[in-house]
């Protein structure tokens, strides 16, 4: 009994802190255009301060880095497996880096 308590309050606790971490530092918007690796996405309301050239960010289960930003729309680098499953018209939610993304070899 004791274990499926714990069990249900981590659950619980970690989608409390996700959700909270989550909500606080991200954007969301429709992509508008794919060109190979680059992704745009036109954010629908003010960009957070964040979003800045040069910075990785959390998209789509990723860290693309971002690689414009011109007004509203944020150009993001994925990988090339990753992009060619993105659509054009589909809504992305863009979150600020933790640091702790796993970057590969």
């Amino acid at each position: 009994m004791k274990r499926l308590l714990a069990g249900m309050f981590t659950i619980v606790a970690t989608t409390a802190f996700t959700a909270a971490a989550f909500a606080a530092g991200s954007c969301s918007g429709k992509v508008t255009a794919i060109d190979g690796e680059k992704v745009s996405v036109t954010v629908d309301n003010n960009l957070p301060a964040w979003v800045k050239k040069g910075e990785s960010v959390q998209a789509m289960g990723g860290a693309p880095k971002i690689v414009d930003v011109k007004g509203n729309v944020v150009v993001l680098r994925f990988g090339k497996a990753k992009a060619a499953k993105i659509k054009t018209g589909s809504t992305m939610t863009i979150g600020e880096a933790a640091g702790d993304e796993l970057q590969g070899c």
